[in-house]
């Protein structure tokens, strides 16, 4: 274990990771944390700042500067700011004379050498001298390489009350396994269950569950980085960051200072998270978006089922990252902060107020939509349940008035297509999620067997719903002749949350929520936007989830994608008034005879 953590740390990359990972690691040795990285403000070479007992027993400030890998030549002193030398110049310079709070000026002073490698002996002695000459009655030096990061680690973060034997197997058995993504990511979850499944009763024993789990997920990531495979910390961050929020919401409620450490540490699992999506996506599939069929040939599989999963999976994950950057500009710009000053509980309509963030959600609407043009399986859902990803995406869509019209052309061939191949005994959308029914489908030509594949629909009843709002009333209607016609046998239907899904949404432990069937596609009308609407006005369950009252909509939609429910339509509420425009056509008003919605 210790050499996993050991090449682990080594792994680490100066900013944004090793200094990430470091004040969790000195919180759980009890010390207090009172300066972390910082961007655009001078720290006088100190990463970061803690106060507490060293392994002599003797309370001090430490001030630890931070460098990735092994501390060779150019690591210690070169012309670069960077080095580690003139780091520590400035720290003795500088910080120990203006920048200590006064609290803990009368306390000694350790200056903490930290790095995730070794020192190399053709510069030991420099550092050694170095380290001699600079030692005073209240300055002292210390080495915090990887090997005493390790053992910080596995003593203070993994120790065997934390860890037992049986669940450091399951972390070691996830990290060696990260090219067989489902294997590991099993190894994981079992890993999370043996952490979290029963929450401490204090929150500071919560904040080590959290913790844990952050460590854990760092670990399994930068082993998957050498691999360049990060497929298995994608999915397991996902995971990570629904069971953190169900250990932590009751804390980030609290405006305490437990709740704004809950936070924060809510805060670095999900910047985590977005750095394995980074990992995953600017490194790999962005790159190819405009080049026709890269990705779908990129899948590495000779059967066309493989490339449709995979194809729609990631054009979830890269609308469900979008909405992450739609929800950090409302209500108000600035960092990333999960706090719960971000009382924001819908998805709504983006300015052009923060231009490099929009920039950001630009860009990925126009990667979307480029790999949607060049791979034509995204234009073909195999399975019914594929609405999810493409809720999330029409959400995304929607929060950008320069991409509505994207939403007209995707549903429109998405309708056709799923159409056509009905009539034709193609491979049309099923209600099964089985791969091997989806493999053998469709396993017959018959009435029979298209009517037990078809029982109940999500999708047709979202893009009519898209299309009502849209004003594309040819489509509607090209969607209520199909239903009459060729699914009568059918259930249009969507879900809702209900009185359990708060309990359960997160780590979806058992069944919840309510389906809202019966939904009206009717010619000549746009009876579905209102049936749904109408019941998303009257249904309060969504507007109950702790996620939603304190603002963090998109773990909502985090948890329908990992899980695979479909979209609660109350997300849509701020979203469709501004989607809307007048139906190309006379739209006659509904009769008497509309049903009333219900779930």
């Amino acid at each position: 274990m210790k050499l996993v953590i050991r090449e682990y740390l080594a792994s680490l990359k100066e900013r944004d990771e090793l200094d990430a990972v470091l004040p969790d690691l000195l919180t759980e040795l009890g010390f207090t944390v009172y300066s972390r990285p910082a961007r655009g403000t001078r720290q006088y070479g100190v990463d970061v700042a803690a106060v507490g007992s060293g392994q002599d027993g003797i309370r001090r400030v430490h001030l630890f500067s931070v460098k990735s890998g092994d501390l060779d030549r150019n690591e210690w002193n070169t012309a670069s700011p960077q080095s580690l030398r003139p780091s520590l110049d400035e720290i003795l310079d500088h910080y120990i004379a203006s920048r200590i709070p006064p609290e803990y000026a009368s306390l000694p002073i350790a200056i903490c050498l930290t790095f995730g490698g070794a020192i190399d002996e053709q510069v030991r002695a420099e550092v050694t001298g170095y380290m001699t000459r600079n030692t005073t009655p209240k300055i002292t030096f210390e080495e915090w390489n990887g090997d005493r990061l390790a053992k910080v680690i596995i003593n203070g973060i993994l120790r065997e009350e934390l860890l037992p034997a049986q669940q450091r197997s399951h972390l070691r058995k996830a990290v060696a396994m990260v090219e067989e993504p489902d294997i590991a990511l099993d190894h994981f979850q079992t890993l999370l269950r043996a952490i979290a499944d029963q929450p401490a009763t204090t929150p500071a024993a919560r904040l080590s569950q959290a913790r844990l789990i952050n460590i854990c997920l760092w670990i399994m990531f930068v082993w998957a980085r050498e691999a360049d495979n990060v497929e298995a910390p994608y999915r397991a961050s996902e995971l990570a960051l629904l069971e953190v929020w169900q250990l932590l919401k009751t804390d980030i409620a609290r405006t305490s200072r437990s709740g704004e450490a809950a936070s924060l540490v809510l805060n670095e699992l999900a910047e985590l998270h977005f750095t394995i999506w980074r990992a995953l996506f600017e490194d790999k599939i962005l790159p190819a978006a405009e080049i026709r069929h890269a990705i779908s040939t990129a899948v590495e599989s000779h059967a066309a089922l493989d490339i449709n999963l995979k194809l729609f999976d990631l054009v979830g994950r890269l609308a469900l990252r979008g909405l992450w950057l739609v929800w950090q500009l409302s209500p108000a710009s600035g960092p990333v902060v999960l706090t719960n000053d971000y009382l924001n509980t819908l998805p709504a309509l983006v300015s052009d107020t923060t231009r490099a963030t929009v920039n950001q959600i630009d860009r990925l609407i126009e990667a979307m939509m480029a790999i949607v043009s060049n791979n034509r399986a995204l234009l073909s859902p195999i399975g019914d349940w594929q609405a999810i990803d493409i809720g999330i995406a029409f959400t995304l869509l929607a929060c950008r008035p320069g991409a509505h019209g994207a939403i007209d052309q995707w549903a429109d061939e998405l309708a056709k297509h799923s159409m056509f191949a009905f009539k034709a005994h193609g491979r049309y959308p099923i209600t099964s999620r089985s791969y091997w029914d989806l493999v053998d489908h469709p396993s017959e030509h018959s009435d029979e067997y298209r009517t037990a594949s078809t029982e109940g629909s999500i999708l047709y009843p979202l893009l009519a719903l898209w299309a009502a709002a849209r004003g594309e009333q040819a489509l509607f209607d090209e969607i209520a002749k199909f239903s009459e016609d060729g699914l009568a046998h059918r259930t249009f239907q969507t879900w809702f949350p209900d009185a359990d899904s708060e309990d359960n949404l997160y780590l979806n432990r058992d069944s919840h929520g309510a389906s809202l069937a019966g939904i009206p596609v009717t010619e000549g009308t746009r009876d579905a936007l209102d049936f749904i609407l109408a019941e998303a006005k009257t249904n309060k369950h969504y507007d109950q989830l702790t996620a939603v009252k304190l603002g963090h909509w998109p773990i909502v939609l985090t948890a329908c994608r990992a899980y695979r429910l479909p979209v609660p339509p109350q997300v849509w509420r701020d979203l469709l008034p501004h989607v809307s425009r007048p139906a190309r056509g006379p739209v006659p008003p509904p009769d008497d005879g509309t049903p009333e919605p219900h779930a």
